[in-house]
């Protein structure tokens, strides 16, 4: 998983060993709105590393 920069290229690495989902959630959009859409993603792993590029 990686954080890119305004070229596209990974500014931060993030390497999460052997992950799984526990929660997601997403926003209600509404045709008429112009809302940002949020995601959230939780996870449960047995590990993680952050590498900066």
């Amino acid at each position: 998983m990686s954080l890119l920069d305004e070229n596209g290229e990974p500014a931060v690495t993030w390497k999460v060993k052997n992950a799984f989902p526990l929660k997601v959630n997403a926003t209600d959009l509404k045709a008429e709105g112009n809302e940002v859409a949020i995601e959230t993603l939780e996870l449960a792993h047995e590990g993680l590393t952050i590498e900066n590029n």
